[in-house]
């Protein structure tokens, strides 16, 4: 159906690619495992969903050429990290106050919005949309249609990071269930992730320092 607009021939070199990007430890590797450790495996997998969905946005954006649009204004890239970097301050605060509940602990797994959660950190980290600017151009090929080829490649990149996202989340959620009756490992694990989200917080805010230095 898309014969003559899109170019396959690249996909051998592409898929590589990803395998390499994907396997690297990344921002979304540690925020799984923080997921995983604070709300279980169900909360991996919502949150491993809500972060496909940030991507998905940011891939129809640069398909669509928007994602020139967020390189050129770096104001608004600065922005959109210190919302981001915000709100894992709130998430690492969550954290902590939730290992604070001791009874209240199963209710973790459960009463949070760990997909919004997902898709709202994604979705305000703009290096995702440069990240896609800067490498799925490389795989156009002979592609007729730029977009087209673009979405392909977006979508392929999006489910090869969801599998990993669920491989990663759901395994720090499976050790979590185990010492699931263990109050005081409970609050030890919440405590981590509480660790891990205010250490990317401080990850963001030090490379806005940079390039606003």
């Amino acid at each position: 159906m898309f014969s003559g607009y899109i170019d396959l021939s690249p996909l051998p070199a592409f898929l590589a690619a990803v395998g390499i990007v994907l396997i690297a430890p990344g921002p979304d590797m540690v925020y799984m495992v923080a997921a995983g450790l604070a709300g279980g495996r169900s909360a991996a997998t919502r949150a491993a969903f809500g972060i496909t969905a940030g991507v998905a946005v940011y891939v129809v954006a640069v398909a669509a050429g928007l994602g020139t649009l967020v390189a050129s204004h770096p104001a608004a890239v600065v922005g959109m990290q210190l919302v981001g970097a915000a709100y894992l301050v709130w998430l690492a605060f969550s954290a902590v106050q939730e290992s604070r509940d001791g009874a209240e602990l199963s209710a973790v797994v459960t009463g949070q919005h760990w997909f919004r959660r997902g898709f709202v950190v994604n979705l305000t980290n703009p290096k995702i949309a440069l990240f896609f600017l800067a490498f799925l151009p490389l795989f156009l090929g002979t592609a007729t249609s730029p977009t087209l080829q673009l979405l392909m490649l977006g979508v392929l990149l999006q489910l090869a990071g969801l599998a990993v996202d669920l491989l990663v989340g759901l395994a720090a959620g499976a050790f979590r269930d185990q010492v699931f009756q263990k109050p005081a490992t409970m609050r030890t694990l919440t405590l981590t992730s509480a660790f891990v989200f205010a250490a990317l917080a401080v990850l963001v805010i030090a490379e806005v320092a940079t390039r606003l230095a």
